[in-house]
């Protein structure tokens, strides 16, 4: 990266020239950009290297016209391949300023497209844009936020010791948001200093550790790096999520709530499908920020507010565009535009972060503290989100946008934060609650036999009067105040000692499902099911897991520590459990009727003894009974256990000529029927 650091000593550089000793656990690369002309990539990767960066783009328009070239021929030799932009900060205020970050992400990511299996994208920052130390944080953190949403990917970013400690405030705010470093530290040493605390602990991921290498297949020398490790491979790029976008942090306005002034519409963060576009659309709306309407011409990443707006508020619609389809989202909308003038404003700052409070067991309410903001906020927005036990992945739950949060059995074994978005005259600004600690299931009382009234905020269970099963439910799964049942009790061809019938007044499908548990093992060899009618019986669904996919009215899992079979219920039912492969088995009964189709042709064929042989072969769609002859005659009768092919034979006694109906009909189990008819023509 040429032209970044003020000329060396000649000692220095004569030191520089001749490379340390290499580590035998450091990956050796190289960075490079047009400076470097034509490269024999054939001969760099001969020699051992096994990485390369390349600059894609400079500031809002340079692209670098080599980067396509370099990138096939380091990945056609087998290197692992990322790109770089040279950052140009840019910005006066902090509406501006983040609208350049941005614009330059975008135009980065057009140009780079990193790919799966490529190494992370990278930010070169060497130039400050005359932007003062918290002015040049504020810009790379707008430009590394771009790229993670567009992309899902946590970048690298670049930068020497003494320009991160005089320019950045020797911050490590990005080492905590996950964003590691490629240091470039020039020595002949064994190890580069590291700012930011050693990037919080983390320490340097690539280094920089010449800027004259010698390196096979280049004209010039070039920067030499290595990686911390024998191969680059790992920290690739993995797979892009698909399906469609989903918010997982709205959007926000930054900027003075003034005409003339520049808003600046961050997009906010996105889950699902990666990586994305995002399209504007401002809005005007009312003074309460309630009917909006699309400003004509305002669809950029910024916006200046006109004399038309004084007095209105104004929200940003932000469209997420992936492979995998599109979502939409909303700002909260901005105060009452004002007008123009030299009056500051600010957008507010959390000074002290919000906070979640409460008992962390599913049915207790958390409630939450907004902090302390500057900036002189008006309004406060809420949204609670589900985050894995690690709190590394969070998505908004849906309609939870109050101040207090009753946490559910969905949030159990999960962590919870909360976004608090704050508006106020100079914008909207969001900032995170710390995730809660892992959420507890609530403790199960001792079950009580036959029935019980569902008590708010609590867990409860339900035994039948022999023994056989418990239900038991946490906080939120049952409608309050319902009573629940289970009783005992099946009939033919359901195996004795198994049938239950789970009864849940006033509910039709649960939130949450029920867990029922049968006490003793059912028997070998059966099969489980479940009824909503008392008339269909449909197979229990085997689970991997304890987790019941959407949708699905009933699963089940043994738990292998004690053999116990369990049922996750989503609504009132009944169970029991069936002979595999006997008469009544619901795994071979079709979910609809029992239809037969015609294979082949039927023939007829008469025999010197005037008898007509008929022949036909059906297949039926489930375990039934088939009833076969002449339409209005005798009917034969065949047992079908397993659906499939069923050939018919018939000896008949027909007059020549005479135009006859084969029927053939199925009744499955439940005593549905569907009818087959075959016309033919006697010979």
């Amino acid at each position: 990266m040429p032209g970044r650091f003020a000329a060396a000593t000649a000692a220095l550089a004569a030191l520089l020239l001749a490379a340390p000793a290499q580590a035998a656990t450091y990956a050796k690369g190289v960075d490079v950009s047009h400076y470097q002309g034509l490269i024999n990539w054939t001969q760099v990767a001969g020699n051992a290297y096994r990485f390369t960066f390349a600059k894609a783009t400079e500031g809002f328009t340079l692209t670098d016209a080599t980067y396509p070239v370099n990138r096939a021929g380091a990945e056609g030799m087998g290197l692992r391949f990322g790109a770089y932009d040279f950052g140009r900060p840019s910005g006066t205020g902090p509406a501006t300023i983040t609208a350049s970050a941005i614009a330059q992400a975008d135009h980065f990511l057009s140009v780079a497209q990193p790919q799966t299996g490529e190494l992370p994208p990278v930010l070169d920052l060497e130039v400050t844009g005359n932007l003062a130390p918290p002015s040049l944080v504020q810009w790379a953190a707008a430009f590394m936020s771009e790229v993670k949403a567009r992309t899902g990917v946590s970048g690298f970013i670049y930068a020497s010791p003494n320009f991160w400690k005089a320019k950045l405030t020797d911050t490590s705010s990005f080492a905590l948001s996950g964003y590691r470093l490629w240091v470039a530290h020039w020595t002949a040493g064994a190890s580069p200093s590291v700012p930011a605390g050693n990037w919080g602990g983390l320490g340097w991921t690539f280094w920089q550790w010449t800027d004259c290498a010698k390196v096979p297949g280049f004209l010039n020398c070039v920067d030499g790096d290595r990686y911390a490790g024998p191969d680059p491979g790992p920290i690739s790029i993995g797979p892009y999520a698909a399906g469609p976008p989903a918010t997982s942090l709205p959007p926000t306005i930054l900027g003075s709530a003034k005409t003339g002034a520049t808003l600046a519409a961050i997009p906010g963060s996105w889950s699902g499908g990666k990586p994305v576009s995002f399209a504007y659309q401002w809005e005007q709306c009312d003074a309460a920020g309630g009917n909006c309407l699309p400003i004509a011409g305002a669809t950029g990443e910024t916006y200046q507010p006109v004399a038309g707006d004084s007095g209105h508020a104004l929200v940003v619609l932000v469209s997420a565009q992936s492979g995998g389809g599109s979502a939409s989202a909303a700002s909260p909308p901005t105060v009452a535009i004002g007008s123009g003038g030299t009056g500051s404003v600010t957008q507010p700052v959390a000074t002290t972060t919000p906070s979640v409070e409460g008992e962390t067991t599913a049915g207790q309410q958390l409630t939450a503290n907004a902090g302390v903001w500057s900036g002189s906020p008006t309004s406060f927005v809420y949204q609670w989100r589900r985050c894995d036990a690690t709190a590394t992945t969070c998505d908004a739950i849906p309609g939870a946008v109050s101040s207090t949060y009753v946490l559910s059995p969905g949030d159990i074994g999960s962590t919870v934060s909360l976004v608090v978005t704050a508006t106020g005259p100079g914008g909207s600004q969001a900032a995170a609650t710390p995730p809660t600690g892992v959420v507890a299931a609530a403790p199960v009382p001792t079950a009580v036999p036959g029935s019980l009234v569902e008590v708010p905020g609590q867990a409860g269970a339900v035994a039948t009067t022999d023994g056989r099963a418990t239900v038991t439910w946490q906080p939120g799964a049952v409608p309050d105040g319902s009573t629940v049942t289970l009783l005992q009790g099946e009939r033919a061809p359901a195996l004795a000692g198994t049938g239950l019938v789970l009864g849940i007044s006033g509910a039709t499908t649960l939130p949450w499902p029920v867990d029922v548990a049968y006490e003793a093992s059912l028997p070998a060899g059966s099969v489980l099911g479940y009824s909503l009618d008392d008339t269909v019986w449909r197979p229990v669904q085997a689970l991997a897991a304890a987790t019941l996919p959407q949708g699905v009215p009933a699963g089940s899992y043994t738990d292998t520590t004690n053999g116990v079979v369990h049922v996750l219920v989503s609504q009132p039912l009944r169970l029991a459990a069936f002979a595999a492969g006997r008469w009544g088995d619901p795994s071979l009964v079709a979910a609809g009727l029992p239809t037969v189709y015609r294979n082949g042709q039927l023939t007829a064929r008469r025999l010197r003894s005037g008898v007509v042989v008929v022949r036909a072969r059906v297949s039926v769609a489930s375990q039934a009974h088939l009833f076969y002859g002449l339409a209005g005659g005798i009917s034969h009768v065949k047992l079908v256990l397993r659906p499939g092919s069923v050939p018919i034979v018939l000896r008949l006694h027909l007059k020549r000529g005479a135009r006859v109906k084969l029927r053939v009909a199925a009744v499955d189990p439940f005593k549905r029927h569907a009818t087959l008819v075959l016309p033919f023509r006697s010979p």
